[in-house]
């Protein structure tokens, strides 16, 4: 949903010990008409609070002496400033960590964003939190105005002998007539009113009467279609009789409801938020410990909902959300398997788009499966949504009280780690929670921090695999291949690691180190081996969409002193494909630079003619599975032979990846391959080795002619 400016200029205070992170702060919040003010450490945020309250505060975590838990802390503590129980704080962590966002909660914080930053949204997310912070406001100030009103205003006033029959009897004006005065006085309590609330009158009246004490309760009327609230007061008045005033609460107990719905309600979806949830999850808790019964906790986030707000917007991103909470308000209704769920009470919506479910006195895990595979078949229903038709999986976790965790935070904890490993297993998947994947995702994070920290202890190096001229064969390139020796763990396989630097999009840092040592070591070989041999460097579909692709390849040729031509860049046919304008685009800006292009694994994606020809790359590398059967598999050898000659058609140059036997070396001379890597030709050498081979071997009369 789009945000709308807040009636005023709020003030922002930013506390980051990052100055780059401060000024991206202070732009954003500049272009969505936020004042700002910040701090370059803990002491000086509290500082500056302590000089002048903001409307907000936005709080790193990682600070050096006082991090931002301890600041939020602090902030809290200050009772003599009237706001700092009650500004909204935001935290800002370095990853999507579950035990820091608890902690952030924990210390008093309102919300929380995950680096790295999706910045236009995070103006957004500010703009909602000022908006919600001030309705909340608002409401405390109109809860106190009610009180204040209604303490103006003449109660209903009555008197009761000691037998309960009303002596006197005067209505406030704002009582609701709920009685006339005929029809009180002179007649019993229970006359007038319900059984139950006249019983409890009688009750407290003895009570004052006996203890000469002030009492008060509170009661409910059904008053025509209304349900009006009450607060009694009784008191003595030492003549046996007991003095009763009745103030209406109605309008203080709605506000009170609204306050408690902004509190526990999730603004967008309307369904229970995270810490209506948690409570709930605590009193369920404690309902099963009492009564030795079993219950589960589902979680559910859905798959690729990032690409639905990036391609739709996030009007449409909203809109599915609230649709999903609706449907599954109604897959979770009562039914034959969980038939004491009462409808919503059990939902909620943690953030984002990540659901839970409660089952409470769960009989057996299969019931628990058999809700998640409802919940599968609901969200694959395609949505009909602002026009658009979208499609949406979800992936599932599932963790069981008591097997699996004694409290809240551990049964929520394992819940997500399951739905990690659905994701994990392909997605539109649900799992049971199991210890060893608490296993996995910590092998796993341990492995993310170790990638972190690997580019700057230099633990990552560089292997080059040659790539002869299938005629002459001599050496003419040579392809780059990142590896990483962890200091602990030894050499890490590249199938463990490169996709986690995709996915945490370390492969940027990563993907720029590699390209700026291989174009430095391809020089060094010009001028110790007096050869121009071509570098071929593998880019990811991160760098390739990164906007400062082409000043990085200028920057690394530049510094290194390497010719263009000399340089290839490998691309897969899945990053060609993935935004054909884009691509073009890209495309065009490096061969202006000069660099030479290539399909890497061709055969394995598209391979479509028709990409070929518009994207007018170099080469293309014919996968290694094709290779490995040569010359026996004869399905291998006729698509080996027909992409050829297929680019031969189109004036490529075609490599062969995966040589191993010298009989596939000559089946490929014999279909006009141009070029061969693999490990019969040579393995990932490091480059003292390649430095040996280009000397030991003549140069070719035309080294770069391919």
């Amino acid at each position: 949903m789009a945000a709308h400016p807040s009636p005023k200029r709020g003030t922002v205070l930013v506390a980051d010990d990052d100055p780059v992170m401060r000024l991206l702060m202070l732009e954003m919040l500049t272009q969505v008409g936020l004042d700002a003010v910040e701090a370059a450490d803990g002491p000086a945020a509290i500082a500056s609070f302590q000089r002048q309250p903001p409307d907000l505060v936005l709080l790193d975590v990682d600070m050096p002496d006082m991090d931002g838990f301890a600041v939020c802390r602090a902030i809290r503590a200050l009772h003599a400033i009237e706001s700092a129980a009650t500004v909204p704080i935001i935290m800002v962590t370095g990853g999507d960590d579950l035990e820091a966002v608890t902690q952030a909660y924990e210390v008093g914080a309102t919300d929380f964003v995950s680096k790295p930053i999706n910045w236009p949204i995070l103006g957004h997310r500010v703009l909602y939190v000022l908006r919600a912070s001030d309705a909340i406001a608002r409401l405390r100030v109109a809860d106190a105005q009610n009180r204040a009103v209604l303490a103006a205003i003449p109660d209903t006033f009555f008197r009761l002998n000691r037998d309960g029959y009303y002596l006197d009897y005067e209505q406030g004006h704002e009582a609701g007539n709920a009685f006339p005065l005929e029809q009180c006085v002179g007649r019993h309590v229970s006359q007038v009113l319900p059984q139950h609330i006249a019983g409890h009158l009688l009750e407290q009246a003895q009570a004052v009467l006996a203890s000469q004490q002030i009492r008060s309760f509170d009661y409910e009327l059904q008053l025509g279609l209304q349900l009006r609230h009450f607060e009694a007061r009784l008191v003595s008045t030492g003549a046996g009789d007991v003095l009763g005033l009745v103030r209406d609460i109605s309008e203080r107990k709605r506000a009170e409801e609204q306050i408690r719905r902004l509190a526990y309600c999730d603004s967008l979806t309307g369904i229970p938020n995270r810490q209506a949830f948690l409570e709930l999850l605590e009193r369920e808790l404690a309902h099963s410990r009492q009564a030795g019964k079993k219950f589960a906790v589902l979680f559910m986030d859905l798959d690729s909902f990032k690409r639905i707000n990036d391609t739709l917007g996030h009007n449409v991103g909203d809109l599915l959300l609230q649709t999903v909470s609706e449907r599954l308000r109604d897959t979770i209704r009562p039914s034959d398997v969980v038939s004491h769920m009462a409808s919503g009470n059990h939902l909620a919506r943690l953030g984002g788009d990540e659901f839970t479910i409660l089952i409470p006195d769960l009989d057996r895990v299969e019931d628990a499966l058999a809700v998640a595979q409802r919940v599968k078949d609901a969200m694959r229903r395609p949505f009909q949504l602002d026009g658009n038709e979208i499609f949406v999986t979800a992936s599932i976790g599932i963790s069981l009280y008591p097997e699996d965790g004694q409290d809240s935070e551990s049964l929520l904890k394992y819940a997500d780690t399951a739905m990690y490993h659905a994701k994990n297993c392909g997605k539109n998947n649900a799992k049971l929670y199991s210890s060893s994947l608490t296993m996995q995702i910590m092998s796993h994070v341990k492995l993310e921090v170790g990638l972190r920290k690997a580019l700057q202890n230099n633990e990552l190096y560089l292997l080059y695999q040659p790539q002869i001229d299938v005629p002459s064969s001599q050496i003419v390139g040579v392809e780059a291949l990142v590896r990483w020796r962890h200091p602990e763990h030894g050499v890490i396989p590249p199938n463990d690691f490169i996709p986690l630097a995709e996915e945490t999009g370390l492969i940027v840092p990563i993907g720029e180190w590699v390209l700026r040592t291989a174009c430095t070591q391809a020089k060094a070989w010009q001028q110790t081996c007096r050869r121009a041999i071509r570098m071929a460097v593998n880019l990811s579909a991160r760098q390739f969409k990164d906007e400062n692709l082409t000043q990085i390849v200028l920057s690394a040729l530049g510094d290194s002193g390497l010719e263009p031509r000399l340089l290839e860049l490998e691309l897969t046919e899945g990053t060609l494909m993935d935004d054909a304008r884009a691509t073009m685009a890209m495309l065009e800006q490096l061969r202006g630079i000069g660099v030479l292009l290539s399909i890497d694994d061709f055969g394995t994606g598209y391979s479509s003619m028709s990409y070929l020809k518009r994207f007018d790359v170099r080469a293309l590398k014919i996968d290694k599975s094709f290779i490995v059967g040569l010359p026996q598999d004869p399905e291998n050898a006729a698509i080996t032979r027909a992409i050829i000659a297929m680019a031969h058609g189109l004036r490529m140059i075609v490599v062969a990846e995966g040589v191993e036997t010298d009989e596939q070396l000559a089946l490929l001379e014999q279909y006009g391959c141009d070029m061969a890597q693999g490990f019969y030709l040579g393995r990932p050498s490091p480059q003292e080795s390649i430095t040996q081979m280009l000397k030991v071997q003549r140069a070719p009369a035309t080294p770069a002619a391919r």
